[in-house]
């Protein structure tokens, strides 16, 4: 049937909408953000007939307060994010009514760009909504999910109409009948382009069992952290176990094989329970496990880099590379890329008046996203900088300006510099894992190729990227020296 068709054609476009907000977000790349407002604008306005919704972005002021979208004659507010959290939601709320938008509109709905959370707390919604207006969780917190159920049902001209919006922004604005290249014609050949994209390999087995009822701290009934409480037993035991480990539901899953019974977890599960099961068959159960899937897979990159000396910093989200031993004042890298060479991955600078003191340390470092995609799983690299002071890396305060300033002065060729090293280096410690485990087998993660395609318009750099700016130069001679080797 042809309607079948139009409604396969709109849940496969706006599923791929929402992946596509998912990897942006995890690569920091937010333009398809604002162009999102737009398209969910039209389709919102077809599928829920609010006629007069218009972006407020645009015909009030950039960044209006709380909402993106209104429609003043149905009384309806929309706000567009890619963030699912209860506590975006919570924000959404406060500056609403910060701002005193309850008494124009009745009902905010929340639209989640990529897929919001399973569920979210209706009595703390309540609670920051204060009586003012109600934002029902079932109804008014939206993703591609919920238009596409709406689609189903509406009249076959409303869900052409919505369909329509959606094929002109996925054709770049093209109306229908002219193809791209008629309305933008190429004027150069493509371009490989190599995205910040690098396939992820895992153990096919994973296994997963339930803790041991000895465990003190799991007799309560209300365990809210259940990975630190876990690690809160095995220390206070006084064991040492490997950390590429997740715990959900009072069970342990890993990659190690927990039927070993002198494996490092045997005191602590119920040996009875271990179960194995095939890494696809728990991250495609539903949303929840592929979450707790992406964070054993965090971990297990955290357990393979310790021992390369990168550590998790866990308040920044980063990897950072640390010296080996504690009074190193540079560790370098050796690495090949066009040609073998050496990275400088940690640098310890020293106060100039007491040579005894640290000014300040600095750290090549990268945030890692994992995301599933046509079947198969990648980790997003983003390079990065920290900046330390103390015991324990701590992070600077002067960390900011430090940041700011090297990236301002970072170019794209600096940054794909970075990218290329962090992709070889990581691939290297492939091949010394690889004879370590023939050694001792141990549950680990490789790297395959990083994604590109070759087929991109091509970009001339003196036309895309800024100008420089020359009152850089003026900064503060100590930032300068503490980059002097980038």
């Amino acid at each position: 049937m042809k309607h079948l068709d139009l409604l396969n054609e709109f849940r496969i476009a706006m599923s791929q909408l929402a992946a596509q907000v998912e990897a942006a977000s995890a690569m920091q790349m937010y333009d398809i953000h604002k162009v999102s407002e737009n398209l969910i604008l039209g389709v919102l306005r077809e599928l829920y007939e609010w006629r007069q919704l218009r972006n407020l972005n645009s015909t009030e002021r950039a960044n209006f307060p709380g909402i993106d979208l209104a429609d003043d004659v149905a009384g309806v507010a929309v706000q567009v994010t890619a963030t699912p959290t209860l506590d975006k939601i919570k924000s959404t709320i406060e500056t609403f009514l910060a701002h005193g938008l309850d008494k124009k509109y009745r009902r905010v709905v929340v639209y989640v760009l990529g897929r919001k959370q399973a569920s979210y707390s209706q009595d703390a919604i309540d609670r920051a909504a204060n009586g003012r207006f109600k934002l029902d969780t079932a109804t008014d917190i939206l993703d591609y999910r919920d238009v596409c159920g709406i689609a189903s049902h509406v009249d076959p001209k409303q869900l052409v109409a919505a369909l329509e919006v959606v094929r002109t922004y996925l054709r770049g604005g093209v109306a229908r009948g002219l193809g791209e290249e008629d309305f933008n014609p190429l004027t150069s050949p493509p371009e490989r382009v190599n995205l910040n994209l690098v396939e992820v390999y895992f153990p096919s087995t994973l296994y997963i069992a339930e803790l041991s009822d000895d465990l003190e701290a799991f007799k309560s009934k209300k365990v809210r952290n259940e990975r630190k409480t876990f690690g809160e037993a095995v220390r206070s035991l006084n064991l040492r176990v490997p950390s590429d480990y997740e715990v959900s539901g009072r069970q342990l899953i890993t990659f190690h094989q927990l039927d070993d019974k002198q494996g490092p977890f045997a005191q602590l599960i119920e040996l009875g329970t271990v179960t194995p099961l095939q890494a696809r068959e728990f991250y495609g159960a539903n949303e929840d496990r592929e979450r707790v899937f992406k964070s054993l897979l965090r971990f297990t990159m955290q357990q393979k880099l310790y021992k390369h000396g990168v550590r998790w910093m866990h308040e920044d989200s980063l990897f950072i590379f640390v010296p080996w031993a504690n009074g190193d004042l540079l560790r370098e890298e050796n690495w090949v890329g066009q040609r073998a060479s050496k990275r400088a991955v940690y640098e310890r600078k020293l106060n100039k008046k007491d040579p005894n003191k640290t000014f300040l340390c600095k750290h090549l470092a990268f945030a890692a996203d994992f995301i599933f995609s046509a079947g198969r799983w990648y980790v997003a690299l983003t390079p990065d900088w920290y900046f330390s002071f103390g015991d324990n890396f701590r992070r600077s305060a002067f960390a900011d300006a430090n940041l700011s300033w090297l990236k301002r002065k970072e170019v794209n060729s600096t940054v794909a510099g970075h990218f290329r090293f962090l992709t070889a280096w990581l691939s290297a410690l492939d091949q010394d894992d690889l004879f370590e485990s023939i050694k001792s087998p141990a549950a680990t993660l490789s790297l395959g190729e990083t994604v590109s395609f070759s087929n991109h318009p091509a970009l001339l750099d003196d036309t895309w990227l800024p100008l420089r700016d020359e009152s850089d130069d003026s900064e503060e001679a100590q930032i300068f020296g503490l980059f002097d080797k980038l």
